[in-house]
C-alpha cells in the first residue's frame, strides 16, 4: 500500500490528500517521519500543489457542503493519531454520497470526523478566554499556550478584532509555533524559546493586581472546586495569571 507523507503543513495534507483520491489502489496520508512503511507498502512524498489542495477543498465545499469542510480542517487540526486517514476515509464517503454523507451518523468514518472536529472546536472556543498577556517592555502582548490541539489559527481572527491595533503574539510552547501580529500584519513563524523575553517594569503590579481581584471577587461560600475543573482544566492553569 502507497503511504501519500506530507510535510505538516495543511496545503501539504490537502494535496496528500487529493493525491490519494485520485489513486485506484488503497492509499493512507501520513506526516513525514511520523510512520514507517510496511513490508509490502511504500512511501512517497505528496509535496505542496495548490490546485490539487483547492480541489480537495472543492470536493468538500460543492460535493459535500461549507460543514462537510469546517469538520475536515477541524479534524486536522486535531493532530490526532489517525487523524489523517480519518479524514481521507471521510473524503472518499463525501465523494460517494454528497452531503448526505454528514447525515450518516452512526457511520464511523462520519462520528471519528465529527468526534475530532467537535473536540477542536470546543477547545479553541475555551482558549478564546484562557489566553493571558503579558506586556514586554517594547509594548507587544505576549501570550503562552499549551493546547492539545492546533488551535492557534482558530485564535487569530478573534484577537485581530478584540485587541484593534496592538502589536501581540500567541506562543503555543507545545509546538514551537507561534502567531505574530505585528504592524498590522498576521505570520507565523517557528518559536521554541521564550526566556529572555524583557516585560515592561509594571507587569509584575498589573498580575498581582489581577490575582487579588480573582480571590476577592470570589464568593467563599460558593466555592465549587469540582466546577471549577470543569470549567478551568488544571492542565490548562500553568499559563493563567490567577492560578500562578
Amino acid at each position: 500500500m502507497r503511504t501519500w507523507t506530507y510535510d505538516g503543513t495543511f496545503e501539504g495534507f490537502l494535496t496528500a490528500l487529493a493525491l490519494a483520491l485520485e489513486g485506484r489502489e488503497e492509499c493512507a496520508v501520513a506526516r513525514e517521519g511520523a510512520a514507517e512503511p510496511g513490508l509490502f507498502g511504500d512511501f512517497a512524498a505528496a509535496g505542496a500543489d495548490p490546485e490539487r489542495a483547492a480541489a480537495v477543498r472543492g470536493l468538500f465545499e460543492r460535493r459535500g457542503s461549507a460543514e462537510s469542510w469546517h469538520h475536515a480542517r477541524y479534524a486536522f487540526l486535531s493532530e490526532a493519531p489517525g487523524a489523517e486517514d480519518a479524514v481521507l476515509a471521510y473524503a472518499r464517503l463525501i465523494k460517494e454520497k454528497g452531503a448526505a454523507a454528514d447525515d450518516m451518523l452512526a457511520d464511523a468514518r462520519v462520528k471519528r470526523v465529527h468526534a475530532l472536529s467537535a473536540s477542536v472546536a470546543g477547545e479553541a472556543h475555551m482558549f478564546k478566554g484562557f489566553v493571558r498577556f503579558k506586556e514586554l517592555a517594547d509594548g507587544t502582548l505576549y501570550s503562552r499556550i499549551e493546547p492539545d490541539h492546533n488551535v492557534l489559527p482558530l485564535l487569530t481572527g478573534h484577537f485581530r478584532a478584540r485587541l484593534g491595533t496592538f502589536s501581540w503574539v500567541i506562543h503555543d510552547a507545545r509546538r514551537g509555533r507561534a502567531a505574530l501580529y505585528l504592524k498590522g500584519r498576521l505570520l507565523y513563524a517557528p518559536l521554541t524559546q521564550a526566556k529572555a523575553l524583557e516585560f515592561d517594569g509594571k507587569e509584575e503590579q498589573v498580575q498581582a493586581l489581577w490575582r487579588h481581584f480573582f480571590k476577592t471577587a470570589a464568593i467563599k461560600e460558593r466555592t465549587n472546586p469540582r466546577l471549577q475543573r470543569r470549567n478551568v482544566p488544571l492542565k490548562y492553569r500553568a499559563n493563567l495569571t490567577e492560578f500562578e
